[in-house]
């Protein structure tokens, strides 16, 4: 956590002080220089190599979790068949929905024709 705070941080801050240099340029700041050289730092020094081992450490995180399922961990796990915990019915065994199989939409083209299986599109006679 502390990590990723540091990166945005880090990340930010050196691209303002970039930004803050380049309007210098323009402007004639007095610490000019002193704002490039902390952005650079900033980005190369700081932000950069923290988003490298961070990257790292993610990577070894996965590599960890697929070494895990690769040995047998929790690929395994299958539901039981039988008597649910759950009574009454699901969302696919309602009896008061309306069941519709197939191709099936209405309207809303400019021909005004539903497509519904089984019929043929009057609009293309």
């Amino acid at each position: 956590m502390i990590r990723r705070i540091a990166i945005y941080f880090s990340g930010i801050s050196g691209a303002l002080l970039l930004v803050i240099r380049a309007i210098g340029e323009i402007a004639d700041f007095h610490y000019n220089r002193l704002f490039f050289i902390l952005g650079v730092v900033l980005l190369f020094l700081v932000y950069l190599p923290l988003v490298i081992v961070d990257k790292y450490l993610q990577n070894k995180k996965f590599d960890r979790i697929i070494a895990s399922y690769k040995n047998g961990g929790n690929a395994n796990e299958t539901l039981e068949k039988g008597d649910s915990k759950h009574t009454g019915w699901g969302m696919n065994s309602s009896p008061f929905r309306e069941r519709k199989s197939g191709l099936t939409w209405g309207g809303g083209n400019i021909k005004g024709s539903n497509a519904t299986r089984g019929n043929r599109r009057t609009f293309l006679k």
